[in-house]
């Protein structure tokens, strides 16, 4: 394959805040910042998008016979008001540092008072149906409005599939839902023409439209080719799509719809992986994201692209630009600084964002030149920003290469032989029946043996990073920070590694002597990480314990670690779980690909 030096991508950078809770502390949240570190421009969240500060006046003055969406002196009319300024604010200081301006927009999202004013825009089911000529009617005041309010806009990020509005996610006065209704294929294009009509070719601002979703069309070459190849190419016009053939999981392949078809596309990466943390330890992606995974190796096939040097690096390459999610992405914890987003309370006063930092840092800095190696930027940035000498960087290097391997095996799997479940932990929390489901496939096919040692690898891994960790330098300024988020992950992992041994004795049956050492082993385990928490001011907050339902905004079907811990408390005399205490295996299927195909 032929490959030439890019020079010419943009970068744009997104700290996305948890949706209803409390925004994220970050340095990526100032544009003085972005700006100094490379990037070309800022791209505000969901609830930080224009169509939340817009008073629609516009659609008012074109329908004067029917009510006022925003009445004079309304509490929703104030609402937007204050908004407004909050953004122009927030939108100006981007502006006027030189960076581009952009958000992401869920689409379709209305206030509450056009439902009533303007219910023929819903179709049977009550939901917001955009091929009604009363609903074009009403975007376009939306845009017309917006772009006048807020000339300072390049582009929008369009987001469709999950849409967040209403009192609990801090937008009391707007409703909304999805708006690829029915046929998708449809109304995808239906809709993409629209925005490229509306927004780039009459406002001449570019439209970043999403194809992640819970569909075929953010991982599905043959789908996500039928809705683009009905598209007509436009210079504002783009796709952004996930570097992974479903969501940030490790043991999902590279995102095969990239760099195909004929239109631009920018690529979506996350440097505080939602599942795997969210940079509460080293969890390093430069290597994997830029040269591709190991697991790539028995997951995908030689001629498949499996990494950015495969999609970017190439003289015809479509790829516009890398959009990366410093910070966010899942729901509430665990915090690595700052306050709790659900109560506002500081849970990690001297807290830092280090490893998300490091990701978003050589993603930035390889993508902007890939003349040098990924190893050469996660170099520069452990002398350049943490200032380190050659010898220490190197074994910060290191860290983060061991880091890699160690997520992977830890709480994924670096082998074809048996199914898994990547959802059986995520945030601060776990899913007891998917954790089962894992077991029981590697039971089935023989490998439970196999699939225990990889958990147990990972444990020594983290023991070789804690190692390297205590070797840098004193004079390392982050030298105590490193030790305590290294201890941290290897906490961690020692927890997964018991919960899963213990369950898979249990479940095999008379093995209550080692399932008893093993809960005993927990308890200790769960004590030192907490001492760890309430000891070192820089530790990120622990995941939750307690065997209990969390609501976490956006799901609250996952309970704390003690859920997989107590059904084998108390086994029967021939050390079976007892009947009361089993729970039925977990038959979902995961979004996106897994190494053995579509589930």
């Amino acid at each position: 394959m032929e490959r030439t030096t890019r020079e010419d991508i943009l970068v744009y950078d997104m700290v996305h805040n948890n949706p209803g809770l409390a925004p994220y502390e970050t340095q990526y949240n100032s544009p003085e910042f972005l700006k100094k570190r490379g990037y070309d421009g800022q791209v505000f969240d969901i609830f930080q998008c224009a169509q939340f500060g817009i008073t629609w006046d516009y659609l008012d003055s074109k329908n004067p016979e029917r009510e006022k969406v925003y009445l004079e002196g309304s509490k929703e009319r104030i609402w937007a008001l204050e908004k407004q300024q909050e953004l122009k604010k927030k939108y100006q200081a981007a502006k006027k540092i030189g960076l581009n301006v952009m958000f992401m927009m869920d689409i379709i999202v209305l206030p509450l008072r056009i439902k009533e004013i303007y219910s023929e825009i819903l179709n049977e089911s009550g939901k917001i149906d955009i091929k009604k000529a009363e609903t074009k009617e009403i975007l376009d005041s939306l845009f017309n409005e917006m772009f006048h309010v807020f000339p300072e806009i390049d582009g929008i990020y369009i987001r469709f599939g999950e849409t967040y509005v209403g009192e609990k996610f801090n937008t009391p006065y707007h409703f909304g839902n999805n708006p690829i209704l029915d046929s998708a294929e449809e109304y995808h294009i239906f809709l993409i023409q629209y925005l490229q009509e509306k927004v780039c070719n009459e406002y001449k601002r570019n439209i970043y439209y999403r194809s992640w979703g819970f569909g075929a069309f953010q991982f599905d070459p043959a789908y996500y080719l039928k809705i683009s190849n009905s598209i007509e190419v436009n210079p504002k016009f783009y796709f952004c799509i996930k570097h992974t053939a479903g969501d940030f999981h490790r043991t999902f392949p590279f995102n095969q719809c990239l760099n195909i078809g004929k239109h631009k596309q920018v690529i979506e990466i996350q440097a505080a992986r939602e599942y795997e943390g969210k940079g509460a330890y080293p969890n390093y992606i430069g290597d994997g994201v830029i040269n591709g995974y190991e697991e790539f190796k028995w997951m995908m096939k030689e001629n498949e692209a499996q990494c950015l040097k495969d999609v970017i690096n190439l003289p015809d390459s479509l790829i516009a630009g890398v959009w990366t999610w410093s910070r966010g992405g899942g729901w509430d914890g665990p915090y690595i600084n700052g306050k709790n987003g659900r109560n506002g309370e500081v849970v990690v006063a001297a807290g830092c964002e280090l490893w998300p930092d490091a990701n978003a840092y050589v993603i930035l800095k390889w993508t902007k030149d890939t003349s040098h190696s990924e190893k050469y930027y996660a170099l520069q940035y452990a002398e350049m920003e943490l200032h380190m000498s050659h010898k220490d960087a190197e074994i910060f290097y290191e860290i983060l290469l061991l880091s890699e391997k160690a997520v992977l095996l830890g709480r994924g799997t670096n082998t074809v032989k048996y199914d898994w479940d990547v959802f059986w932990t995520r945030d601060q929390n776990i899913e007891y029946s998917r954790m089962l489901s894992n077991i029981e496939s590697a039971r089935k096919t023989e490998c439970l043996d196999l699939m225990l040692n990889e958990r147990k690898r990972s444990v020594d891994l983290w023991k070789n990073i804690v190692c390297l960790a205590e070797s840098l330098s004193e004079s390392v300024e982050k030298k105590a920070y490193i030790l305590t988020t290294c201890k941290y992950g290897f906490y961690l992992y020692s927890l997964y590694e018991v919960m899963y041994r213990g369950n898979a004795l249990a479940l095999e049956g008379g093995h209550k002597k080692e399932v008893a050492s093993a809960i005993e082993e927990y308890e200790e385990l769960w004590e030192k990480w907490k001492q760890l928490y309430e000891t070192e001011e820089g530790c990120p907050t622990l995941y939750e314990k307690d065997d209990k339902f969390l609501d976490l905004m956006g799901y609250d079907w996952n309970k704390g670690f003690d859920s997989a811990i107590n059904p084998i408390r108390k086994l029967d005399i021939e050390g079976n779980i007892l009947p009361e205490n089993r729970i039925e295996i977990s038959k979902e299927g995961t979004w996106g690909l897994t190494g053995k195909g579509l589930n």
